[in-house]
């Protein structure tokens, strides 16, 4: 419910009344105001994401108006994607277990091996870490004469 501070603020500030729907909720995150029934002018509500889940687009919305009467919110929500890491990196003379059409989550890995007169040097497998990036160092071959 609406509680008007004073005449004052209901002369200058005519809006302040004005509800909005809820706010949308999104898939791996939530948002401030869901615990609330109503929202009105002016009320924001900031969205987070699950771990594992970067939020992409602006964290905060706020209720406002366009034609005075109707409520909208400022923006879309956000996103909340999920990390990935780019496929594995080449490595001269070697090859990886991964395929062109794996996705790499954090966790996953590839093991690498050598072409033929090549050895490996360091560990054969990386792995795709929580960042979305890969393990370091990457193993090598080197020629065996």
């Amino acid at each position: 419910p609406l509680v008007l501070l004073s005449n004052w603020e209901a002369l200058f500030c005519p809006s302040a009344g004005i509800p909005c729907e809820p706010p949308p909720d999104i898939p791996n995150g939530k948002h401030t105001g869901r615990l609330m029934d109503e929202f009105y002018y002016g009320i924001s509500v900031t969205y987070t994401c699950n771990p594992g889940y970067p939020l992409h687009g602006e964290s905060s919305i706020h209720c406002t108006t366009q034609d005075g009467k109707n409520g909208v919110w400022s923006a879309l929500p956000p996103r909340c994607g999920e990390v990935r890491c780019p496929p594995p990196p080449s490595i001269a003379n070697a090859q990886h277990s991964g395929q062109p059409s794996d996705t790499h989550l954090p966790g996953s890995a590839v093991r690498y091996s050598c072409r033929d007169g090549y050895s490996l040097l360091g560990n054969a497998s990386i792995s795709c870490t929580p960042a979305g990036t890969w393990s370091q160092p990457l193993p090598r071959c080197e020629g065996l004469c």
